[in-house]
Formats: structure tokens, C-alpha cells, sequence
């Protein structure tokens, strides 16, 4: 194999193990209910799991009220009813991240997204050690993320 066959190679595995790591670093649970009903039940098990819930936005009604004026001709090609994102905090968390490595307190505060569509939940969270790999604050990222899955987890109708 020449030198540039070498190149692309190396290039495409690349890019195929960072967009397999990038698949396995988000949480996804699906609720077989309208996102009327699980919306606040995300908030209830967040709160249960010791999070508080800092910012509850409707984000696909807030965009679609501006979608003239911010020239959006493709918004919800998925047809979602609704997408909402919650931010949510644990101040011992965020502690413990700055104390062991302050650039990874910007992982706080912590967030996930609602999708509602066909009468059913997908929520969808980032998990936190997929930017804190090879620190000292990856041990409390995988304890936040234990903490949030369980938390998605105790919602009625999870898995």
C-alpha cells in the first residue's frame, strides 16, 4: 500500500471511530407518551435524583415563533409536535468538578432534550464523560451520568 492509500486510510478510521464514539455518548430513552405528560416527569425524577432544574425551555415553539424572521425555510423537517430542553444543576457535582479539574466545571450546568412525535417521548442526554476522558474529573462525570440515566430510568414507562 503506497504512502497515500496509507493516508486515506488512516484518515477514514478515523473518522469512523470518532463518529462510533460520538454515537455512544448520548443516553436515549423513549417513553411511549405524549411529551404533555413526560415533560414534567423528567423534571419530578430529576428533582428526586437531587438535580435542580434551573431552565425549562420550549425550544421548537420559541423557534417557530421567530422561523419568519430568522429565515428558516427547513425548521422540523422531522415534524416533532415538540422539543423542549431542560438545564439542570447538582451543586456537589459542580464542586467536585472544579475541585478536581476547573475546565470540566464547564460540563455544569447539565442538560438533555425532549422530543415529542407521534405520541411518543424520545429524551436524549449528553453524557458528561464524553468530555472528560483523560482527567481527573471523569470519575465524577461517570458518577453524574450514573446519576441522570437512573434518574431517566425512574420516569413511568421507561426502560
Amino acid at each position: 500500500m503506497n504512502n497515500f492509500a496509507r493516508g486515506v486510510t488512516s484518515i477514514l478510521g478515523a473518522l469512523f471511530l470518532a463518529s462510533s464514539a460520538s454515537a455512544a455518548n448520548f443516553y436515549v430513552e423513549t417513553v411511549p407518551a405524549p411529551i404533555s405528560r413526560v415533560a414534567p416527569e423528567v423534571a419530578q425524577a430529576l428533582a428526586t435524583h437531587h438535580f435542580k432544574v434551573v431552565l425549562h425551555l420550549d425550544i421548537l415553539k420559541r423557534i417557530e415563533a421567530k422561523e419568519k424572521v430568522l429565515h428558516l425555510p427547513d425548521l422540523n423537517r422531522g415534524k416533532f409536535t415538540d422539543v423542549q430542553a431542560f438545564v439542570f444543576c447538582n451543586p456537589i457535582f459542580f464542586s467536585r468538578l472544579l475541585n478536581s479539574h476547573w475546565k470540566s466545571a464547564s460540563v455544569c450546568p447539565l442538560d438533555l432534550t425532549v422530543y415529542g412525535k407521534d405520541g411518543s417521548t424520545t429524551i436524549v442526554y449528553p453524557e458528561r464523560t464524553a468530555y472528560t476522558q483523560n482527567t481527573p474529573a471523569n470519575e465524577t462525570a461517570k458518577q453524574i451520568d450514573t446519576a441522570v440515566v437512573s434518574a431517566l430510568k425512574s420516569i413511568p414507562g421507561a426502560k
